[in-house]
């Protein structure tokens, strides 16, 4: 029996992941003098959704060393400098309260509000820093929708790990097969497959390509159109249930 419905945030709830894109590929082109295209770096972003923010800097320098060095030969310095002026750009960004509105994704959204009046126990497992995610849940109002929250300073182990999911087990009180976890990249998807739980994708620009080719969900289990999203997940219910 399907007894907790868990959510990733960035890229699920929020299109945050866009908004990250573009704080790195702003940071990058900057410090790469312009050498370096933010289209460029937005593409390749694709790569590193769901990585925890330090694998992410360390993967983009390691691509675009090369017009990087300049700024220092210790390959950690000039990691240290991407992740500083990325953070500004971002949190520049979070201050705009017109922004986040607009990247809500509504179906999503929606979908929580319907489980969560359904009392479902849900629950919040995201890769996102404390700080972060405090100011998208009081931005777009949505705290009190989740029982608990764990985020990346909570564990150890990021995404791919199962870590956040199998704390998340924990806190609700349930088992691994009674979660359903609603996930939007490879990396989660890999997470919550590895604590054994139930997953569906919410595909969007950014991660569509990467989960059908990872081939980790039956097509199924994959939703490309969000409003598909709430009939899908409640015949997945009454069918397990």
């Amino acid at each position: 029996m399907i007894k907790a419905v868990i959510f990733d945030l960035d890229g699920t709830l929020v299109q945050t992941e866009i908004i990250k894109a573009h704080s790195y590929a702003k940071a990058v082109a900057t410090l790469s003098e312009n050498k370096i295209t933010e289209s460029d770096v937005v593409q390749n972003f694709k790569n590193y959704v769901g990585l925890s923010r330090s694998e992410i800097a360390k993967n983009l320098v390691k691509d675009y060393w090369y017009h990087l060095h300049h700024l220092s030969n210790d390959f950690s310095e000039v990691e240290d400098k991407l992740l500083e002026n990325r953070l500004e750009i971002y949190n520049s960004m979070l201050e705009d309260p017109n922004i986040l509105p607009k990247y809500c994704c509504k179906m999503t959204m929606q979908f929580l509000h319907t489980v969560f009046e359904d009392s479902y126990l849900t629950g919040l497992a995201t890769m996102s820093h404390c700080m972060q995610v405090e100011r998208v849940l009081k931005i777009m109002n949505i705290k009190n929708q989740f029982k608990f929250v764990i985020t990346r300073d909570e564990i150890e182990n990021a995404k791919p790990h199962p870590e956040i999911y199998l704390r998340m087990k924990i806190k609700l009180g349930v088992e691994p097969d009674e979660c359903v976890v609603i996930e939007d990249s490879t990396t989660g998807i890999k997470a919550a497959l590895s604590a054994n739980m139930n997953v569906f994708a919410v595909t969007n620009s950014i991660t569509r390509d990467s989960v059908h080719s990872s081939r980790l969900l039956d097509n199924k289990f994959i939703i490309d159109n969000p409003a598909e999203l709430k009939n899908k997940v409640y015949e997945y219910i009454r069918n397990k249930n």
